[in-house]
């Protein structure tokens, strides 16, 4: 295993409470990211220094969003699934197949390479295992993938489409499935990786084009990569300790960028003795693999 202590360059100004959700629009040339507790989305422009920001009103986070077609996107918020028009700043209900259960939030979501959605829910505690794991097709129909998880976080699809990783964050660990285009149900569940209280929580994931899978480690200040087998090849550490979410953009795919959040405790950026709730920015040698859209 290789450690890499990196000069980290920061892509945005923007502190956010909890950035998330680094994701790379091909078509736009754009960097994309969301403030969890915003509820906020940012887009910036490859070379460009302005930020563009959208609040959504009535909802209070933004667990994650996706490319959907028509230059929408889809949002992950207390309302359930929304579409979002960033031309209007209008948003549309789409689906809410946890039904505003008390106490849960939507949190992160990905495609498969089958165009099909895997988004999990958030109990607010920590501690009472009902989050879910959903799988959602564009035509707005749920199933259950998996459940029993106090925080459903990652998802993540290897490049062939056949493996999707999840993070049980609360578990600490990893873990990985088999998914098949002929079916919305998950199969031969098994412990990817797993990890320590000192490493931190397994969070936001992200995959590039050798099948690597990348990890944020929630407290841990770190981002991880994994080879297909599950063995882990090499550690990055960043200059915070709260990172939440990797992704792969820049046009080549090559840009590995890091979101991240403020220190445990600390209510205002200026507060923040580490550059945490900056989105970082690291050339690692890797491409990403670009996110599907969902054809609405």
């Amino acid at each position: 295993m290789n450690w890499h202590t990196m000069h980290w360059t920061i892509a945005s100004p923007i502190r956010d409470r909890l950035a998330e959700s680094p994701m790379w629009h091909p078509g736009e040339e754009a960097l994309y990211w969301t403030d969890w507790y915003g509820p906020t989305i940012h887009r910036k422009l490859w070379g460009q220094e302005r930020v563009e920001s959208w609040t959504i009103p009535n909802e209070t986070v933004l667990g994650s969003f996706v490319f959907a077609s028509g230059g929408r996107l889809l949002l992950a918020v207390d309302s359930g699934l929304v579409l979002f028009d960033p031309g209007t700043g209008q948003t549309t209900p789409f689906a809410n197949p946890d039904g505003g259960r008390e106490g849960m939030v939507y949190n992160d979501s990905k495609l498969d390479r089958f165009g099909r959605l895997w988004v999990g829910t958030y109990e607010l505690t920590e501690q009472d295992p009902r989050g879910i794991l959903y799988c959602v097709t564009p035509d707005g129909v749920a199933s259950i993938g998996d459940s029993g998880f106090p925080s459903c976080n990652g998802p993540a699809v290897s490049p062939d489409g056949r493996t999707l990783y999840f993070s049980d964050s609360v578990g600490r660990r990893i873990l990985a499935y088999d998914v098949s285009p002929d079916t919305r149900k998950l199969a031969n569940r098994r412990v990817f990786a797993a990890f320590t209280a000192e490493q931190g929580l397994p969070d936001g994931l992200t995959i590039d084009t050798e099948g690597g899978l990348w990890c944020a480690l929630y407290g841990g200040g770190t981002v991880q990569r994994f080879l297909p087998d599950g063995m882990l090849h090499s550690s990055y550490a960043l200059p915070c300790p709260v990172t939440a979410a990797p992704g792969f953009g820049g046009p080549d795919m090559s840009t590995l960028f890091v979101a991240t959040g403020w220190s445990p405790g600390v209510t205002a950026a200026t507060d923040e003795r580490h550059d945490g709730g900056a989105v970082f920015a690291l050339e690692t040698g890797f491409r990403g693999v670009p996110e599907p859209v969902f054809a609405v």
